[in-house]
């Protein structure tokens, strides 16, 4: 299957029409090799759940293997829920360009289908933006590939990975950002760990970042030009637990 969607249209039954200028798209997905893209122009438009209601949003869910899934969102106060990227072997490329945009993200937060073998790549332009990520929860997504270009100011960022065998590169650029990340898994030997490698420039941010991952080795790498920034990073194998 191969869809392309812009402006407004829906998955699955639910499609709202505008209401107050907003665009809204109502996802369940179900199946395997989709290619889904979707792009929307403007401001306050929506890309959440079917059980969706014209200004109150659930959360989109996605289940399939072998798929992709492209998100254009242009414009400012924009939103893009989901609490549920099932299935292995997913490719997804994120651009959003706009100010005061809300975006939450989620794979098999349950462990219901597995999700490894994922590529995830962004690119991100604004401020006052609110980014919150969770990858695995009960059960570790492995071979993770997540690439972040981020240039604004105040932006968010919240990022929950568990995984093994895991990359994450992340370029930012701005002041006044928050980004915390917090990485575990689980490893059989030492190259079961993760990599993850910030380049920062810009100042007054604040950075934290912890990687717990069990009987596995977890490296990081940071490159920062700024002023006035609080950077902390822990890391553990199960030791004493230790704070900034």
């Amino acid at each position: 299957m191969k869809l392309k969607l812009i402006i407004a249209a829906a998955l699955g039954v639910g499609l709202a029409f505008p209401v107050l200028s907003d665009n809204e798209i109502y996802i369940d997905q179900t199946g395997d090799n989709a290619a889904i893209d979707i792009e929307q122009l403007g401001s306050t438009n929506m890309i959440g759940g079917l059980d969706s209601t014209s200004g109150s949003m659930t959360k989109a869910i996605f289940n399939g293997n072998s798929w992709t899934l492209d998100i254009n969102q242009i414009g400012s106060s924009n939103k893009f829920l989901t609490d549920g990227i099932y299935g292995d072997n997913f490719t997804g490329w994120f651009e959003i360009d706009g100010d005061s945009n809300e975006f939450e993200f989620s794979m098999d937060p349950e462990d219901a289908n597995g999700a490894d073998y994922v590529d995830f790549s962004s690119d991100i332009v604004g401020s006052f933006n609110e980014f919150d990520i969770d990858l695995g929860t009960d059960a570790s997504t492995d071979y993770l590939n997540l690439d972040w270009t981020i240039e604004g100011d105040s932006n968010d960022f919240t990022i929950d990975i568990n995984s093994d065998y895991y990359t994450n590169y992340i370029d930012l650029v701005g002041d006044s950002n928050t980004l915390t990340l917090d990485k575990s898994g689980y490893g059989a030997s030492a190259t079961d760990g993760g990599y993850f490698y910030l380049d920062l420039t810009g100042d007054s941010n604040t950075i934290d970042v912890e990687q717990n991952s069990t009987l596995a080795r977890d490296w990081i790498k940071i490159e920062s030009n700024a002023s006035n920034s609080n950077i902390c990073i822990i890391q553990s194998d199960g030791g004493t637990s230790t704070s900034c």
